[in-house]
């Protein structure tokens, strides 16, 4: 240890200075506290040992500047003094003093009180060592911590290319969605894309679980759903019983599935067929405000072999809009932990059935988020309305 010693008497700092050189440390001497402080640049100083009455700067204003100025490290106060009153105690305390030697010393004294004080210094840098590895750590955290944000980022841009990137080979029928993911990258994922020049094919589907798992799937069935894919298939049923097929494992138990539409419709008539599996039944909404729900179909793919999916036909009417949805929406939460639930959900699709197709996703998110209020969001929230327009 590296120790500083401060007296103005010559024969105190000689003996101390020979004491504790041959008990193997190193020593500074200075007469006097202002000498004293300009040791104090000397980063390996663990160790004070000051008389208390100097001259210049005595050794409690010696404490002062210490304490003030040596912040990277703790350095151990020893005061030598012949005080002994209560209240100088307690100023010593006050100014940053940690143990008192009273003068004369005794030899077996001066041993006991450095070996506290060694102690405390080797606990004092122990610590800090300690603290220095934890913020190396902390530090090494938040760059691995950032890097993984930055590829979620990237992940959640990646998937947004996954959606509609415009709606122009639709027409002439109408498309608006909604997609708000409950974390930066989501289970739910939906798209349209021309088959041909009369169809146009659409997907909405919601994979269980949440973040990087529930997307990693959502962009895997994507890909499985692409147009390329699909084209030769005029059956939506045959198509979710390939992707069930190549999603179940018999070996090894299911950890995610997907709940899923799929299916095609005419752009010029309106006709189509779809097939459900273990998705929310979509909905029709006239223009007029009329509902109709599509019920039927399978389970959810990727969950049982030989689900055994079924075709539904449907037809829109002029004006008429076919409503896929998460659930997501109808399990949206308020406070109370009530959720939003199918009634509100369609009875924002009736007031919404003679405005425009655009509005309606703004409409709807205005109500899940008044609904909500300060309540956690806990699923993704997506939505895909295709219209047919009115004649």
């Amino acid at each position: 240890m590296k120790i500083l010693l401060v007296d103005d008497a010559m024969d105190t700092r000689i003996y101390l200075g020979e004491l504790f050189r041959k008990w193997g440390h190193q020593v500074v001497e200075a007469n006097d506290g202002a000498e004293a402080l300009r040791h104090l640049e000397d980063g390996e100083l663990r160790l004070v040992i000051s008389d208390w009455v100097m001259p210049e700067l005595d050794g409690i204003d010696l404490c002062r500047a210490i304490r003030n100025t040596a912040r990277d490290r703790y350095i151990y106060i020893i005061l030598l003094t012949g005080k002994s009153a209560q209240e100088d105690l307690v100023q010593a305390l006050n100014a940053g003093a940690d143990d008192f030697l009273s003068k004369p010393f005794n030899l077996q004294v001066l041993m006991a009180r450095f070996r506290v004080a060694e102690r405390i210094v080797n606990l004092e840098s122990r610590l800090s060592e300690q603290n220095q590895h934890l913020l190396t750590w902390r530090n090494e955290l938040a760059d691995a911590y950032g890097r993984i944000q930055s590829d979620l980022e990237l992940a959640a841009q990646m998937q947004q290319h996954l959606l509609p990137a415009t709606t122009d080979h639709a027409k002439p029928l109408n498309v608006a969605w909604l997609f708000n993911p409950a974390t930066t990258v989501a289970g739910d994922i939906f798209n349209i894309f021309e088959l041909g020049d009369e169809d146009l094919g659409f997907y909405h589907m919601d994979i269980s679980g949440h973040g990087i798992p529930a997307a990693m799937l959502s962009v895997s069935l994507s890909n499985m759903l692409s147009p390329e894919r699909v084209m030769n298939s005029n059956f939506p049923a045959t198509v979710i019983s390939e992707l069930n097929n190549q999603l179940v494992d018999a070996e090894r138990e299911c950890e995610h599935y997907a709940t899923l539409v799929y299916g095609t419709v005419n752009k010029h008539t309106g006709c189509g067929q779809l097939c459900i599996a273990g998705h929310p039944p979509p909905i029709t909404v006239s223009a007029s405000g009329d509902i109709r729900r599509m019920e039927g179909g399978g389970m959810p793919v990727g969950m049982f072999a030989d689900n055994g999916y079924t075709d539904i036909p449907f037809e829109l009417a002029p004006g008429e809009r076919l409503v896929l949805y998460s659930d997501g929406i109808t399990d949206y939460v308020d406070e109370a932990n009530r959720p939003f639930g199918n009634e509100r959900l369609v009875e924002t699709l009736v007031d919404s059935a003679a405005t425009p197709l655009e509005a309606l996703p703004e409409r709807l998110e205005n109500r899940l988020n008044l609904w909500r209020g300060t309540a956690e969001v806990e699923d993704d929230v997506s939505l895909l309305v295709i219209e047919r327009p009115a004649d």
